[in-house]
């Protein structure tokens, strides 16, 4: 990841960054460039497709974010609120993945970008599940979240 830092918090000596957040920057630009393009994306589905792939790219970094600011972890309900987001971001991964695969199979995207967008996409979902498993794994019982609203 080069010399890039995390710009989002400092990190005492010893601590690593959250080094996703750069990766999930970098498949954001892609995702809007490529769907900036009307040669790819024809302004006709830009209200049915282009914006919900836009949106599901933008949530993914809101949700990272929000999860990553829930900083020192103080009790049982910080714990269980990043974990909440944390799941957020990786169902937002999901539905980014299906979009990418709906775009191939329209024709939106030939097999090259199906290829790079795919494993942008799913670099930024291991290391949110990576992340989720550690968080997890410290012992705070966190019960099934409900649905997130759209919005």
């Amino acid at each position: 990841m080069g010399s890039r830092r995390n710009y989002q918090r400092s990190q005492p000596k010893g601590e690593s960054p959250l080094h996703i957040l750069p990766v999930a920057d970098k498949m954001i630009g892609f995702t809007l460039s490529t769907t900036d393009n009307p040669k790819r994306f024809p302004k006709k589905i830009r209200f049915s497709v282009t914006n919900k792939i836009q949106g599901h790219a933008l949530a993914i970094y809101d949700y990272l974010v929000e999860a990553n600011e829930i900083f020192p972890i103080m009790d049982d309900q910080d714990k269980a609120d990043r974990l909440k987001l944390q799941r957020a971001a990786l169902t937002e991964c999901k539905k980014l993945l299906h979009m990418i695969q709906l775009s191939k199979d329209r024709g939106y995207i030939d097999s090259g970008t199906f290829d790079y967008w795919t494993k942008l996409t799913v670099d930024v979902k291991c290391m949110t599940a990576r992340w989720y498993d550690a968080e997890r794994k410290t012992g705070i019982p966190v019960e099934p979240a409900g649905p997130i609203p759209e919005g």
